[in-house]
C-alpha cells in the first residue's frame, strides 16, 4: 500500500483503497486522515467517485464523517463488503468476511497467501474447525507443515486460490449479494 506519494495509475490507487478496505471490513479502522490522503491520492492518479471527492476534501472538524464516507467509496468501487455491523451474527459475519477475502483472492485482488493468513487468523482461529473453512485451513497446515522438498512458490499460490475458490462455493453469499 502506498503511503506517500501518489499511485502511478488509477488501477493502483484502487489496489491502495482496496488494501485500506481489507482491513477496514474487519473493524481495523485507519485514522481520517489516512483515508483522506488515500483519497487525495486516488483522485490525482484518475479515481473518480462522488464519495472519493467528499472524503478527500473534509475540512478540519468533520473528520467524523471520513468512516461513513469511506463505506461509501468502498460501494462505489464495487468492493463489495461492509464493516460487519453490531447487529450481524457474529459468526455468520466471520464467514462473509472469509468468503471476500477468498473471493479477492481469486479476482486477483488479494495475493493469496496474504489472504490465507486474513481467513486463518481472522476467522479460523477465532471459531475453530469447520467444514466451511477446511479448504484453507488444510492449504496452508499442508504447506507449513510439509515434510517433503518445498514446492515452488507459484504451486503453493495456485493452490492456495483454489482453495479461495472452494470457499466460495462452501459459504454462501451474504443476503442482498445473490
Amino acid at each position: 500500500m502506498t503511503t506517500s506519494g501518489a499511485p502511478g495509475t488509477a488501477a493502483e490507487a484502487v489496489r491502495e483503497l482496496r488494501g485500506i478496505a481489507h482491513w477496514w471490513v474487519d473493524g481495523r479502522h485507519a485514522e481520517p486522515d489516512f483515508l483522506m490522503q488515500a483519497a487525495l491520492r486516488a483522485l490525482a492518479s484518475g479515481v473518480d467517485t462522488p464519495s472519493l471527492w467528499l472524503l478527500a476534501w473534509l475540512l478540519s472538524g468533520e473528520e467524523d464523517q471520513a468512516p461513513e464516507l469511506f463505506g461509501r467509496v468502498m460501494d462505489e468501487l464495487g468492493f463489495g463488503l461492509h464493516p460487519l455491523g453490531e447487529h450481524e451474527d457474529y459468526w455468520q459475519g466471520r464467514l462473509a468476511l472469509a468468503r471476500w477475502w477468498a473471493a479477492e483472492i481469486v479476482g486477483g485482488w488479494l495475493d493469496p497467501h496474504e489472504g490465507a493468513v486474513l481467513i486463518i487468523e481472522n476467522v479460523a482461529e477465532a471459531y475453530g474447525a469447520c467444514e466451511e473453512l477446511a479448504p484453507m485451513v488444510d492449504a496452508v497446515v499442508t504447506y507449513t507443515t510439509q515434510v517433503r522438498p518445498q514446492l515452488p512458490p507459484d504451486e503453493i499460490t495456485a493452490h492456495l486460490t483454489r482453495a479461495a475458490g472452494e470457499l466460495l462455493v462452501r459459504i454462501p453469499p451474504p443476503p442482498g449479494l445473490l
